[in-house]
């Protein structure tokens, strides 16, 4: 039912590999890599800008990056315009201060936080998904703004599709060019005046179930926390068996701050308690002492 598995066939193809149309840019990428990788090269990172062509009408709306194109006729398939990136081998070179690291799911999702942040893309989520040609697991459907708009997807390439173009392994993400921009806000920066009085830190440690996402813990405990809680950040995960039967947790740094006050020990307390009974409650969580 994956509608790019049914691509559009040329009538008149110059040759046999170039008879369909492509329904991804990832395939594009593959290819360059592994010419890359063919001449002996150990590390790579390049993007593709470019359209992809899928069965059925196009869009409504949207404008051309999305396939909605002006004119007195439709056009007869959907063309949109996307970005992909992929990388294998290591993104940082080695040095004095560490050795290389091969690229993975969250070098390349550091990579598409740090293109959001250029475009000034505020909100940026991530969920699990299964793709056909991502490894499972390591796998996230990409989603931008407040009403988390489907983009794209962000993963490390499966290792059957890897062996198919003589890749050892490869990481990436395809996303939508009318969404991604659509999102951005570049140009309309907001800002807010810098508050003279400091925050408070606090750092504490939950317990969660594996398959509970960091950024679903994030949300609870930024929903919990009200409008003291100013930021939340997971600085550290940790697994063993000592903690349970698919068990893992969580270091989160709490960052809570008042516009008009420093904020007492007495005022923070029951704003930390709230977060951790909201974490009990929403994602059977608990508190790791």
């Amino acid at each position: 039912d994956d509608p790019r598995a049914n691509p559009i066939l040329l009538s008149n193809p110059l040759s046999e590999e170039q008879s369909a149309m492509r329904t991804t840019v990832l395939g594009s990428l593959l290819d360059v890599a592994a010419r890359n990788a063919a001449r002996s090269v150990s590390r790579l990172a390049l993007f593709e800008a470019g359209s992809v062509y899928l069965q059925g009408e196009p869009p409504g709306q949207g404008g051309p990056l999305a396939g909605d194109f002006q004119g007195r006729r439709a056009a007869p398939a959907t063309e949109s315009y996307r970005y992909g990136c992929l990388a294998f081998g290591s993104l940082v070179e080695r040095s004095w201060r560490g050795d290389e690291e091969p690229a993975d799911f969250f070098a390349i999702k550091a990579v598409l936080e740090a293109l959001c942040r250029q475009l000034g893309i505020v909100e940026l989520g991530f969920t699990p998904v299964e793709e056909p040609f991502l490894q499972p697991g390591r796998a996230a459907s990409v989603e931008l703004g407040s009403g988390r708009r489907q983009a794209g997807w962000l993963g490390e390439v499966h290792p059957l599709v890897c062996r198919a173009w003589g890749l050892e392994s490869a990481v990436g993400f395809e996303l939508d060019a009318a969404v991604l921009l659509g999102e951005a806000g570049a140009g309309e920066e907001s800002y807010r005046d810098i508050n003279e009085f400091p925050s408070v830190r606090e750092d504490i440690a939950v317990v969660v179930p594996v398959a509970v996402p960091a950024e679903r813990v994030v949300d609870v405990a930024l929903a919990a926390g009200e409008k003291y809680l100013d930021a939340v950040d997971v600085f550290d995960v940790y697994s063993s068996d000592r903690l349970g039967a698919d068990r893992k947790s969580l270091a989160l740094r709490l960052e809570f701050r008042a516009d008009d006050h420093t904020l007492s020990d007495d005022e923070v307390a029951p704003l930390r308690a709230a977060i951790v009974k909201a974490i009990e409650d929403e994602v059977e969580g608990s508190l790791r002492e």
